[in-house]
């Protein structure tokens, strides 16, 4: 099984567009979208349509969240209050219904292996804000919290939110398809193993 994941396209309609030609053209059984439509490109709302009707697994980012409930979940981005109160005025009941419906993650299990989905690392899936903080990255948590039981359990767990490309562990970070140094991955298990491999979106 082959399965196309990137994340973070951030508003930008055309990368949008060409990273799911490119997925089309690698001939992906899957696609995962691992969150945030919303937030610096100026065309949000035509990505989330096209992200309703693209057949993707479409989960939900922090930006997804804000989009729900408001600022007030996390009070790191009080300053884009604002932004996300006219953000929620302008979706359609069936827009909101559908970040609503939105998933946290995604679990697989291809050739026995077990993958793991999210747009992040979380602390608490119950959690108004379930995430890990970024800061997470620099002070030791994040490294920690890939040591836990709840994520070696996966063959691999694939994240976003923090637009880099790395490896730690078990755990696989895609950079922001919609930013500069945009990527996706493809990832294909075999009972032998599971490999994935970066692609640019050119």
């Amino acid at each position: 099984m082959k399965i196309a994941v990137f994340s973070d396209i951030h508003g930008n309609l055309s990368a949008l567009k060409t990273v799911l030609r490119q997925i089309s053209e690698k001939g992906a059984d899957l696609t995962v979208f691992l969150g945030d439509i919303f937030q610096r490109g100026n065309e949000a709302f035509e990505c989330l349509e096209l992200l309703k009707n693209s057949g993707a697994v479409c989960l939900k980012g922090n930006c997804e969240l804000y989009a729900e409930h408001g600022v007030d979940v996390d009070p790191d981005v009080e300053h884009l209050r604002e932004y996300y109160d006219g953000i929620r005025k302008r979706l359609t009941a069936e827009q909101m219904e559908f970040i609503r419906n939105m998933p946290l993650f995604y679990e697989a299990e291809c050739q026995g292996r077990k993958l793991h989905f999210s747009h992040f690392l979380f602390i608490d899936k119950e959690l108004a804000y379930p995430f890990l903080p970024l800061s997470s990255l620099k002070n030791g948590t994040f490294d920690e919290a890939c040591k836990n039981e709840a994520v070696m359990k996966y063959d691999l767990a694939v994240i976003g939110h923090c637009h880099e490309n790395f490896v730690k562990g078990n755990v696989i970070s895609v950079s922001a398809a919609g930013l500069e140094g945009a990527s996706y991955l493809i990832i294909e298990a075999s009972e032998n193993a599971v490999t994935f491999e970066r692609y640019s979106i050119e």
